[in-house]
């Protein structure tokens, strides 16, 4: 397998099975607990949440040369991924990076960009960006696309790729992307908004394997974006201390938080660190092609937030 599938294979472990009341009670350990509404009602808490910090990486895709910031850039050669300069299809600036999942007859098809953050990793990262669906995105069903953050021990940048439907064991990886689900055509194109999370006490999926568990907000508070506009999405996640589960996984939409959850254990070694993240797209069945833009990404230790305030958009209503 080359190193670009083990990628790309990592982008597309199946959600197939995996609904949110589908999952198998199968799990090892303690299983972590929605808090948002009550995250929101203390203003002491939310504010601790949302504490700035230090930028570690940001990317405003003003430069061809912006590819040269990953460690791994799928369908570059192919045209499929590729920092377009058009004032109309930037966020801010002049540029944004596209990416397209071409049309395969059905097939998964898809683009992406890993970066790597350094073997040292960090404990607690939040991983802002704005992302837009072109006016036709339809994915059909399941699609990865949205962005994602892992934490691997070592220095192997592609440790935990290509275990897609298999349990982190908590001395190696785990991970995190927020993403979009149509949960078949209930919802229009791209879907409704969750965290499609891999942690050592996931659940099992009814089939026997360990699919990506679908950790989402109060169902009726699921937010289904809109194509052909920017979101501004972020997500974060804080690793538990070893022993304990105490770990945290949170995101929010336009600067709102969304989805805060508490009781993770996310590992058992103190090497499983955050260290890498993705953009990019990947379609499981491409009946026809499908474009995302991204912009103005920013990774930090403490909450990044929108560009501007006018960036505030009513598109999560709490």
């Amino acid at each position: 397998m080359t190193m670009g599938n083990r990628i790309q294979k990592l982008v597309a472990g199946a959600i197939v099975g995996c609904t949110v009341s589908g999952i198998a009670a199968a799990q090892s350990g303690p299983y972590p607990t929605l808090v948002t509404a009550e995250t929101r009602a203390n203003p002491e808490t939310l504010a601790a949440l949302e504490r700035p910090g230090k930028i570690v990486f940001s990317d405003g895709f003003e430069s061809p040369e912006s590819v040269k910031k990953y460690f791994e850039v799928r369908g570059l050669r192919e045209g499929r991924a590729k920092v377009v300069t058009d004032a109309g299809a930037a966020h801010s600036g002049r540029s944004a990076i596209q990416f397209t999942a071409v049309a395969r007859d059905g097939q998964e098809s898809g683009s992406g960009a890993s970066g790597w953050l350094g073997a040292e990793g960090y404990e607690r990262l939040y991983f802002r960006r704005y992302i837009k669906f072109a006016a036709d995105y339809d994915q059909g069903n399941l699609n990865h696309v949205g962005g994602g953050l892992a934490a691997v021990a070592g220095a192997d940048r592609y440790r935990g790729m290509g275990s897609a439907g298999k349990r982190p064991q908590g001395d190696d990886h785990c991970n995190s992307a927020f993403e979009p689900w149509c949960d078949w055509r209930r919802f229009p194109p791209p879907g409704y908004m969750f965290l499609y999370t891999y942690w050592m006490d996931m659940k099992r999926d009814r089939d026997g394997n360990y699919w990506g568990n679908m950790l989402g907000p109060a169902t009726d508070e699921r937010a289904v974006l809109q194509r052909n506009r920017w979101y501004c999405l972020e997500h974060m996640i804080q690793v538990n201390d070893l022993g304990q589960a105490n770990g945290e996984l949170a995101a929010w939409i336009d600067g709102k938080l969304y989805i805060h959850y508490k009781g993770f254990r996310w590992r058992t070694s103190a090497d499983v660190k955050l260290k890498r993240f993705n953009i990019g797209v990947h379609v499981h069945q491409a009946a026809k092609d499908n474009t995302v833009w991204y912009d103005d990404v920013a990774l930090s230790t403490g909450y990044v937030g929108l560009v501007t305030p006018s960036d505030a958009f009513e598109s999560v209503q709490p």
